[in-house]
């Protein structure tokens, strides 16, 4: 590994479909045999990471049940030193994925049970010496206690901001970056205008606002600006916010900028568009190009 990193979160089974449009009311859809994957949101961050850099630490709840051989080989595969930081049976989180053939799709799922740790941060922290760590604001019961100790530590805490959580009011007081979608809306909050300057009063330095096929906004220390998404033959967006995350990461750790990082994780997210589930992007010969 070129760099240590530690990502903390969801970790989910993703079971995709793929129709060539997403069905009406009350019909019945014939597709082909669904794919299975491991997905959520800091996982798949860290799995780009892992690509990237050869490895990485992530911890996350995968219960002990009859999926959990399932998500270690898939943890195994893609080169993530893993920790499961529950002590119970609790299960992952299912999510049924309906991708159209415009590549856009529609998820179900749930959120996952509050889970109990035998864990301390701070031992995870003094074990890892992590550069850098994610949280997607799962499990907050130990993902604050570990951001807090991590910025203690003044190590970059990055926050996955997908929609707004109510433990995100006690995260982001740890947060120096904060990447997340247009459909975030803290509060009060009704357009970008309105989350920049929310994050700005909470203390964030850095945030990014991913917005699909559309430019990135970011805000660095009160400087506006936009960073241009690459535009290719789309098959499938599943994952993409999530790679765009981690591999952003990994980019912040080899130049040690904000948006040259973004720029950098933005081409890496559009090019796992245009394959199939979240996983045969990694298998690609061109992804030397992105190292």
């Amino acid at each position: 590994m070129h760099y240590k990193a530690l990502f903390f979160g969801l970790t989910t089974i993703d079971i995709q479909y793929f129709v060539d449009e997403f069905p009406a009311v009350n019909t019945k859809v014939k597709s082909a045999s669904p794919e299975t994957f491991v997905g959520g949101p800091a996982a798949n961050a860290a799995v780009a990471f892992a690509h990237l850099n050869n490895g990485t630490h992530f911890i996350s709840s995968i219960g002990n049940g009859p999926l959990t051989a399932f998500i270690w080989q898939d943890f195994e595969k893609t080169k993530l030193n893993f920790t499961n930081f529950s002590t119970g049976d609790a299960e992952p989180v299912i999510a049924s994925v309906i991708t159209s053939a415009n590549g856009h799709r529609n998820i179900f799922t749930h959120h996952p049970e509050k889970v109990e740790s035998g864990i301390d941060p701070k031992a995870l922290l003094d074990q890892i010496n992590p550069e850098i760590v994610l949280l997607d604001g799962f499990y907050p019961e130990f993902g604050i206690p570990l951001a807090k100790e991590a910025a203690g530590r003044k190590i970059p805490v990055v926050l996955d901001c997908g929609s707004w959580k109510t433990q995100y009011t006690e995260l982001l007081k740890y947060a120096n970056t904060v990447i997340c979608s247009e459909d975030f809306l803290p509060p009060l909050c009704k357009s970008a205008n309105d989350v920049f300057s929310f994050l700005k009063e909470a203390g964030v330095d850095n945030t990014a606002i991913s917005r699909g096929e559309k430019s990135i906004l970011f805000e660095q220390d009160g400087r506006m600006g936009e960073v241009s998404v690459e535009h290719r033959d789309i098959i499938d967006t599943l994952g993409a916010g999530d790679f765009l995350h981690g591999a952003y990461c990994y980019y912040f750790l080899k130049f040690r900028n904000f948006e040259q990082a973004l720029k950098a994780a933005s081409q890496l997210a559009s090019f796992t568009c245009t394959l199939k589930g979240t996983r045969k992007w990694l298998k690609q010969k061109n992804m030397m190009n992105f190292l």
